[in-house]
């Protein structure tokens, strides 16, 4: 009797010894799934119903189901089926909304992978902006805080739009550029006022106080509400024209268009009007109709979270998109000209950020010592004393010039106008776009700088200013010749285009002072040419119908 106990006692020792392994193993693993935010245990913020129905009625199947979508959706591109690898990104992020990973995955493969598969530009920009959509609409919406998405956008932002290696890389910048027109409209730049508008219709209706019940009478009569209010805001870039004049007549066209456009940044572009100040505070006032901008705008929320040592290489990324971005704000950070053509679209240099251009590099040089960023400083450098020197601030170009020199005494030799113009032959060598256009556009902004103080058409300044005019437009025509076959990626507008566009520029400072409206009617009797508005209005810019 005994004996038969035996082999049962060994059995229940040996489940329980097993037993406490497992017990062992699952509390190592459950750690693990916490450390590496394998498993979801905290409660979802913002869920809509969809993802809070797989979360608790698939539990536990719903990794293995999306792993099956992710093998799934990796074959849907290898057929070239997109728009299905869309739909089953779109689950898989339902399914794992915390696998950040994962979605930074998905929408980089999209703006990078598929949208190079198509040659329409259009059709190109759709891929581009879907990547974007699925990190900022559907990611950030579960995962509000998470620094991979932020990184991940930035760099969408500054490589993808803002460089030009992608052939289509003008007209993302167009697109994107009407999409921030029709965004902040005639509030760009107004970031206080914005800032200040009330996000929702309650506080709306505070702000109204008194006008309230009509702004509510106006919107009962149309058979509208909010939601619907808000619906054709957005797709009119305005107040919807069957509202306009009951708005106007009640005197609240204001307060709803700043709180829609509030609701707009916040909601959609997920941009917030306050850390955008502190970015212009930091950094100098961007253009935030560009890429750039909005790339520096992710990066830098990234640093703002990853301060622990244990994620240098990643602040590391985030810290060389800041100074990259700021490189490329500072030499072509303003937008100059857009009338919708690739052929139209003009920039030019943005000096606010120059300094904080080259502080961010010493920062980076500063905190990560071996990631070889000092020849990437070295090559700023060069291209600053440059830009400065034919933008006409030599004197800020010297003081640059004698900085470099210290630097690094190999790189920066001789005299500074000799320098100079070393560097741009060699550019214009090497076809370089923003050299090239930078060039252009200083010769013609100092010609008709000179010709505003003309008094006659025999004048040293009228003869000054046709020299320099000529000499644009020998390097519009050289640098022309070397880019054939490029066009559409890194063609120049029309020679005469670029002569209108200096001519409003410097039209209009002159106008703005009263001390040099007098040069401004000057410059106007020798330039029979009506000055043009070089941007468009935010409602004369059709609602993008990319799907």
């Amino acid at each position: 009797m005994k004996r038969s106990l035996l082999p049962l006692l060994s059995m229940v020792v040996a489940m329980v010894v097993l037993l406490g392994v497992i017990s062992f193993l699952q509390n190592r693993m459950n750690g693990l799934r916490t450390t590496y935010h394998l498993t979801d245990n905290t409660p979802l913020e913002n869920a809509p119903p969809v993802v809070a129905f797989t979360s608790v009625a698939l539990g536990g199947f719903r990794g293995i189901l999306a792993d099956y979508l992710w093998l799934r959706s990796g074959r849907m591109q290898e057929e070239g089926k997109y728009y299905e690898m869309v739909q089953l990104a779109d689950w898989i992020v339902k399914l794992q909304p915390r696998f950040t990973g994962a979605h930074a995955f998905l929408g980089w493969n999209m703006a990078y992978n598929v949208s190079v598969t198509f040659t329409g530009f259009e059709d190109r920009w759709r891929w581009v902006k879907r990547g974007l959509e699925l990190i900022r609409d559907e990611a950030l919406e579960y995962n509000p805080g998470d620094p991979d998405l932020f990184r991940q956008l930035g760099w969408i932002f500054q490589h993808k739009m803002g460089q030009d290696a992608d052939d289509a890389n003008r007209f993302y910048k167009v697109e994107w550029a009407k999409e921030m027109i029709r965004l902040f409209g005639d509030y760009y730049l107004q970031w206080e006022t914005l800032d200040r508008a009330p996000l929702n219709e309650g506080k709306l209706l505070a702000v109204l106080g008194d006008r309230a019940p009509e702004y509510l009478r106006i919107l009962q009569e149309a058979q509208a509400d909010f939601p619907r209010l808000e619906m054709e805001f957005r797709d009119a870039a305005g107040i919807p024209e069957r509202f306009r004049q009951a708005f106007d007549e009640a005197g609240i066209t204001q307060d709803v268009e700043l709180c829609l456009r509030h609701r707009w940044m916040v909601y959609k572009y997920r941009l917030d009007p306050k850390y955008m100040m502190r970015l212009n505070d930091l950094y100098g006032e961007f253009d935030w109709r560009l890429p750039e901008a909005h790339a520096v705008y992710w990066a830098q929320k990234g640093m703002d979270v990853w301060k622990d040592p244990s994620a240098a290489f990643k602040r590391l990324s985030c810290s060389r998109m800041i100074f990259q971005a700021l490189n490329a704000s500072f030499s072509t950070g303003r937008l100059l000209y857009l009338k919708g053509d690739l052929k139209n679209l003009q920039m030019q240099p943005n000096f606010k950020v120059a300094d904080a251009a080259r502080q961010a590099y010493l920062d980076a040089i500063r905190d990560f010592p071996n990631n070889n960023i000092q020849g990437a400083y070295s090559n700023f450098l060069v291209d600053a004393v440059v830009r400065f020197y034919i933008f006409g601030y030599k004197k800020k170009a010297a003081n640059w010039f004698d900085m470099a020199m210290k630097y690094n005494p190999t790189r920066f030799q001789g005299d500074l106008e000799g320098f100079v113009k070393k560097e741009l032959a060699e550019d214009l060598v090497d076809a370089s776009h923003r050299a090239a256009e930078q060039a252009i556009n200083s010769y013609l902004f100092q010609a008709y700088t000179i010709l505003a103080y003309a008094e006659s058409e025999e004048s040293d300044e009228f003869l000054s200013f046709e020299s320099l005019t000529l000499a644009a437009k020998d390097i519009y025509d050289v640098y022309t010749k070397t880019a054939e076959g490029t066009e559409l990626r890194r063609g120049l507008p029309p020679f005469d285009q670029m002569r209108r566009t200096a001519l409003g520029v410097i039209g209009r400072l002159l106008q703005a002072n009263p001390d040099t409206r007098r040069l401004a009617e000057n410059l106007a009797s020798f330039q029979q040419v009506p000055l043009e508005r070089f941007i468009p209005r935010a409602e004369e810019i059709q609602a993008p119908k990319v799907k």
